[in-house]
């Protein structure tokens, strides 16, 4: 591509996606940003194309000119859209198809931790309830882990106590036949300090973006249930040199090779969930995109031109980012009273203006001109300052500040740090 694209495409709908359009707005590289279909937090900053389908949204991108394409869900790089816009002719942040399939199937990742000898729970895979119950029924190591291969949305992950406790989740789990296509893992259940690895990558070399902490549970209590995510922090400190060392040389630049090895094309983000274990860092999960929460810590902690690194990336070259960052930030996820079993929408919410955080929209909409919650994590609530303490309280003070009723948040982020 000779010429930059001048106009930019973010492509989702949830407050990773809104912090992405807000890296795009502070940058000052573009004429134009849109997003797809884009939320009422994003409409402020970028124009919003709505759009029912895929093709409808490639059909639209056919007729831009060269656009900066950074795909925020995971679902849609599973899909192949990456490969589709790189073929008109835009610069896009994602990988392929093939390389997404770390992301699309757990079963498929593990198959190549496995090959390339990188260090992840023991895991045996069923591809029928009857399996399942089988493996259950044989298990005497409590807990455990029991995860869908494909996409769930951050929900197809339980840890289990018992049996009793894998039986019932193996009877819901039953009574949808589709999720034994790409199988059920039934895992060995890792403990130690978990911990979000972002890096920016080619496919060949990568750079560390700031380590995070995500917060997956509903709330503190060791049996709540699994979310998409409740809050981050980071740059998340003390992590060890060896360590560090570790997961390049035993993780990251093992799956350089695999990559390599497979030829597949990758301009984008890898994001490695990891267990920080006795016996060292291992693999929970892979994700071919930023996390969320995460994204909306990293994109303000990182004080360097966002639009320069976008467009770096999609052209294969990886930008000189430091690794000691002045800034710190938390996040903290507004959501429905009813989430993660269900959501009740509808109710209004009042954002006040000026506040000193940052207010990321997820599943919000206008409505006669009226905002409403709409989905389960409705906001996304960032402090920002020069340590944890100062982002912290910058982050519930502006929580504190917005009327959303029926809603619940977790008051434990960062709390110990």
């Amino acid at each position: 591509m000779t010429q930059r694209p001048q106009r930019a495409l973010v492509v989702g709908q949830g407050s990773r996606e809104h912090a992405l359009v807000y890296s795009l707005t502070i940058s000052g590289h573009f004429d134009r940003i849109y997003a797809a279909p884009g939320n009422p937090g994003m409409a402020s900053l970028a124009e919003c194309i709505s759009y029912e389908t895929l093709p409808e949204l490639i059909r639209w991108c056919a007729h831009q000119d060269p656009l900066l394409v950074i795909v925020g869900p995971e679902a849609p790089l599973v899909a192949g859209l990456a490969d589709v816009l790189r073929s008109q002719g835009h610069a896009v942040i994602g990988p392929s198809q093939a390389a997404a399939a770390l992301e699309g199937s757990k079963a498929y990742a593990k198959d190549v931790m496995r090959r390339y000898e990188i260090p992840t729970a023991s895991v045996q895979l069923a591809r029928s309830p009857t399996e399942l119950d089988r493996l259950i029924d044989a298990e005497t190591a409590w807990p455990h882990v029991m995860k869908q291969s494909g996409l769930a949305g951050g929900k197809g992950v339980v840890v289990v106590d018992s049996k009793e406790a894998a039986f019932k989740v193996a009877q819901s789990w039953g009574e949808r036949p589709e999720l034994f296509t790409g199988g059920i893992l039934w895992e060995e259940c890792l403990v130690g300090e978990e911990i979000s690895v972002h890096v920016l990558t080619n496919g060949h070399d990568y750079v560390w973006l700031p380590l995070t902490r995500d917060y997956k549970r509903l709330n503190a209590l060791p049996d709540a249930p699994n979310t998409g995510g409740m809050g981050a922090f980071g740059p998340v400190p003390g992590l060890a040199p060896d360590t560090e060392d570790k997961i390049n040389t035993e993780i990251l630049d093992r799956v350089m090779q695999f990559l390599q090895d497979e030829g597949f094309l990758y301009r984008g983000i890898l994001y490695v969930g990891l267990m920080l274990t006795h016996n060292g860092p291992k693999v929970l999960e892979f994700n071919v995109r930023m996390g969320d929460p995460e994204t909306e810590v990293i994109i303000p902690v990182v004080d360097y031109d966002w639009g320069e690194v976008w467009l770096q990336l999609a052209e294969g070259t990886l930008p000189s980012l430091p690794r000691s960052f002045e800034k710190a930030a938390v996040a903290v996820v507004l959501a429905d009273e009813r989430y993660p079993q269900s959501s009740l929408g509808g109710q209004s919410i009042h954002v006040p203006p000026g506040g000193k955080g940052l207010v990321f929209h997820g599943a919000t909409r206008m409505i006669d001109e009226r905002l409403e919650a709409h989905g389960g994590r409705i906001l996304t609530i960032v402090g920002v300052g020069p340590h944890i303490t100062e982002a912290r309280h910058q982050a519930y003070e502006t929580i504190g500040a917005i009327n959303a009723p029926h809603t619940q948040y977790r008051r434990d982020i960062a709390e110990q740090t």
